[in-house]
């Protein structure tokens, strides 16, 4: 993948939102100082082999939420419901259930739900300066509005143990060699203007990504993955010699890709369609900014699109796919200045995502707030110190190893972070693929002694004759993430008697100097997330001619020709983690802290999918409020609403 557009990316972190609290440093030097001692005619394609692919459950049964969940301190447990399995319909009941006991999908409402005019789920998020354009994952990303990418669904779904499930399509195959994706879509899916959902509507969609025209913001994800797709994207051949085509039939969406690719159904995560017909009426997905004009084959339809007031989208009639929500209904107020805190506080919203160090403490120091916050693991970030190896000092290993040694993440998580993050020790968080953290703690673990003994080995005992060195840190950091900084370059000083200054940069020019070659930063902090479920993704950052300045043949052949392996995925995980040990041992970054989502659930908000997941985690997982997800299947508004909304 291109690295310098991805560095747009980095922006987008939703846990980053800007914050008015701010946390001193002083409150978190005494605990430092204490511890000092311990990302145009078919062909045939070769001979395949098939996929298993799980199903996805549809509507839970009535029973299946647990009855602790009528408590507004109860948190649901986690069920069968991320293994998934069939569940029943609603015609099943013994006689059918009256339409005020259903959802407008079909669905049974479990014995403790409000009643139906109640099933709405509503939300604020501030308009400044977003300038909203988009409903749709492949129009515009950065760009895209709240409660976008309901009006499609993509080829596959995610569990809430991050497992890839079938969306719509029902199962995939591979060729022989690796290069041939063939998704099978499953028939009867409608648009809402009649037309039925099939392979032209995908192939439609990600030739107009790859439109130069176009200009998507997220042409990288695809770059040098799809056969053609970056000489498409660059103007170079037609959009109509694009690697993508019709199969056997028109269910069938067949993919062809420069190199074999493992993970490309996880990629797929992202493949909400646009509807062809819509897009040759309209020249643009911007068609779904109007109700009048919205085109969906998703559980919903546009209702309102008002940037300077609400968005609202309702049940779609003639939605026929494989979801069945229990909610009808979905509200985002648009707002300007105030508190998402005094409005969760106040009963306008119904959940809130918390990223003020100021707010989790006031929720942790209250019981009853303290009992509808959950953690989730968000995109699995992870946030690092890192070197440029091409430069004194940090050209020497034991330099950056010593560094790392001198970083007491425990203490800092226990001053500063608390349920925002937990301390990382390696570069893949716990419960992405392919993590191995436990095994790989001992490399960066803080250990003053071992520290000082390895910068005295670099010809720098007790920090004599180390140069001043300057940490460069990006602009518009929220409270936690700059107290941690400084907390991270305190312990570095105490520990290894050096002297390291920090320097704050706009945030833009910042990134322009991480991605120049050479490198403007010699020493800098900087964050990554993932953009799909595969190793390949967070550890090709490290690749050479990447990110950054790090180059390591081994680690490049483990993550290069490891990845591709495709019959052997034991074999493939053990290449992973080799790869990763490889990049933790060598220290071209020092990992410090994974960020975790702090969310507030009214109590009334409930579903299987906000229990805890077989990792620890809970609240909503990544994509699992959406239709690449499973948890509009069991989410609900119980009874406690009637009390608690405002």
């Amino acid at each position: 993948m291109s690295r310098s557009p991805r560095e747009t990316r980095f922006s987008r972190r939703r846990f980053l939102a800007t914050t008015a609290a701010a946390l001193s440093i002083t409150a978190a030097l005494p605990l430092l100082q204490g511890c000092q001692q311990a990302a145009p005619t078919p062909t045939p394609a070769p001979a395949a082999k098939p996929t298993e692919v799980p199903k996805p459950a549809e509507t839970p049964k009535p029973t299946a939420a647990p009855a602790a969940a009528a408590s507004p301190t109860a948190a649901a447990k986690p069920t069968a419901a991320a293994q998934p399995t069939a569940a029943a319909k609603p015609t099943e009941a013994a006689k059918p259930a009256a339409a005020a006991d259903v959802s407008d999908f079909g669905a049974k409402y479990p014995d403790d739900a409000a009643p139906k005019d109640k099933q709405y789920t509503q939300t604020a998020q501030s308009g400044k300066g977003l300038g909203w354009k988009s409903m749709d994952f492949n129009e515009m990303v950065y760009a895209r509005a709240p409660l976008s990418d309901l009006f499609s669904e993509p080829l596959v779904r995610i569990s809430n143990d991050y497992e890839n499930l079938s969306g719509t399509a029902s199962k995939w195959e591979v060729s022989k060699d690796g290069k041939t994706w063939t998704f099978y879509i499953d028939k009867g899916l409608m648009w809402s203007d009649g037309n039925e959902l099939t392979a032209e509507d995908y192939i439609a969609t990600f030739r107009y990504t790859a439109d130069p025209k176009h200009s998507w913001d997220f042409v990288w994800y695809w770059d040098g993955v799809i056969k053609n797709y970056t000489e498409v994207a660059k103007g170079k051949v037609p959009s109509s010699e694009l690697g993508v085509r019709v199969g056997g039939d028109k269910y069938q969406f067949v993919v062809e890709t420069v190199e074999p690719t493992p993970w490309l159904p996880k990629m797929m995560l992202y493949s909400w369609p646009l509807s062809k017909a819509g897009l040759d009426k309209y020249g643009s997905g911007a068609y779904n900014t109007n109700p009048a004009t919205c085109i969906s084959c998703g559980p919903y339809v546009l209702e309102e699109w008002s940037p300077d007031r609400r968005f609202v989208v309702k049940a779609n009639p003639k939605y026929t796919g494989k979801l069945k929500p229990l909610v009808n209904r979905q509200i985002v107020n648009v707002v300007s200045g105030g508190s998402d805190m005094a409005r969760y506080q106040a009963g306008e919203v119904d959940t809130i995502t918390v990223s003020s160090p100021a707010d989790v403490k006031l929720i942790t120091d209250n019981p009853d707030l303290k009992s509808q916050m959950k953690t989730a693991a968000g995109d699995f970030a992870t946030f690092y110190l890192f070197f440029d190896v091409n430069t004194k000092p940090w050209d020497n290993m034991k330099v950056r190893q010593a560094f790392a040694k001198a970083v007491d993440r425990e203490a800092i998580a226990k001053s500063i972070m608390g349920p925002m993050a937990k301390p990382a020790y390696s570069y893949l968080m716990p419960g992405f693929p392919d993590s191995d953290p436990e095994k790989l703690k001992s490399l960066q673990m803080f250990d003053p002694a071992k520290a000082k003994a390895l910068l005295a080995e670099a010809g720098y005992p007790n920090g004599q004759g180390f140069p001043k060195v300057t940490l460069m840190v990006r602009g518009g950091a929220n409270a936690m993430e700059a107290a941690v900084v400084q907390a991270a370059v305190a312990s570095i000083n105490q520990t290894l008697g050096v002297q390291v200054d920090m320097q704050t940069k706009d945030k833009a020019a910042f990134y322009q100097d991480v991605s120049a070659k050479p490198t403007k930063v010699p020493f800098g902090w900087i964050s990554y997330g993932m953009d799909y479920f595969d190793a390949t993704n967070m550890l090709g950052v490290w690749l050479t001619g990447g990110r950054h300045s790090w180059s390591n043949k081994e680690f490049d052949k483990l993550v290069k020709e490891g990845g591709r392996i495709t019959d052997d995925p034991e074999k493939r995980s053990a290449a992973m983690k080799q790869a990763e040990k490889i990049l933790v041992e060598e220290a071209p970054a020092i990992f410090v802290y994974h960020a975790l989502q702090v969310q507030l659930h009214k109590p009334y908000r409930k579903g299987t999918h906000l229990g805890k997941n077989k990792y620890g985690y809970d609240g909503v997982q990544f994509g699992a409020e959406g239709t690449n997800g499973l948890g509009l299947n069991t989410l609900y508004i119980g009874k406690e609403v009637l009390t608690l909304r405002k």
